[in-house]
């Protein structure tokens, strides 16, 4: 029974994780700190688009591995009811990782400009489709995802604490990126 979670399986979690957080604090500094319209604003926004690309490939990548690379077994020392909890939360936190970027694409097509992906663009014309009145409501479920999967990693992360530090098992340790170990 292998214990860690494999590298491939650690570099992905870090780096969807502190993409998703990075994205949320671009988000959430260009809304707050610049007005519409600005350069600074606009430079943002120009960044959002890539970077959420980047991090759904990523999570594409991880489903991949993850269906070919089964996750460690969970202490034995949990009951039933953690072992369904940690299942629906990863469970929740994919398909909020592949919503998210779903129906940020939606928002962009519904609003008539391409999905533009640096070195390429994708242009799927639903304002012609749906009107363009169906963009904000579309946009708006986006943001609220978004919200939502930070709020799900909260949970996770804080689930993961506790099992840390109250339980004493190794679930956090394991998908650390090096052995070293955590305090107590």
């Amino acid at each position: 029974m292998h214990r860690r979670y494999d590298p491939v399986s650690v570099f992905l979690h870090w780096s969807i994780g502190l993409g998703i957080l990075a994205i949320a604090v671009l988000e959430l500094t260009r809304g707050e700190l610049f007005a519409k319209g600005s350069a600074m604003r606009e430079g943002l926004r120009a960044i959002h688009e890539p970077a959420g690309t980047i991090i759904f490939a990523l999570v594409l990548v991880r489903l991949v591995w993850r269906a070919l690379h089964a996750p460690p077994e969970l202490p034995e020392t949990m009951a039933a009811w953690e072992r369904f909890a940690a299942k629906v939360m990863h469970v929740v936190l994919y398909a909020l990782m592949v919503a998210i970027p779903v129906v940020g694409m939606a928002a962009t097509f519904a609003r008539g400009r391409p999905v533009d992906f640096g070195v390429f663009q994708i242009f799927v014309p639903l304002d012609g489709i749906l009107g363009k009145s169906f963009a904000r409501p579309i946009k708006e479920l986006h943001e609220f995802l978004g919200q939502a999967v930070l709020a799900v990693a909260f949970l996770h992360a804080a689930a993961a604490l506790w099992h840390h530090y109250v339980r004493n098992d190794d679930i956090l340790v394991r998908m650390l990126p090096t052995r070293a170990s955590v305090p107590r």
